[in-house]
């Protein structure tokens, strides 16, 4: 998936750099409720930093996704497979 794509696909299947936008909608209770507690709702925008295991993406709390201002958190690879994401516009 490059920025240009419009599809969703899983947090996974991302590659390091891409960024993407999530949705826990779909998402087992518990699990949407594990990825709000780190910070991780619908609509959040996240970029890869490390695809795998465990996959390391930064929260982007700004448009820019300003590492500075950035929270990174690392995800289990079958957890990261249940996100989907869909491409960021910016």
């Amino acid at each position: 998936m490059t920025a240009t794509t419009s599809s969703a696909v899983s947090l996974h299947q991302l590659r390091r750099g891409e960024r993407g936008r999530v949705s826990v909608e779909r998402l087992d209770p518990a699990d949407a409720a594990l990825l709000r507690a780190m910070g991780l709702r619908d609509n959040t925008v996240v970029r890869v930093c490390r695809a795998g295991h465990p996959c390391i993406v930064e929260i982007c709390p700004d448009p820019a996704c300003n590492p500075v201002s950035a929270t990174r958190i690392g995800l289990a690879r079958d957890l990261a497979a249940r996100v989907t994401v869909s491409a960021d516009p910016r």
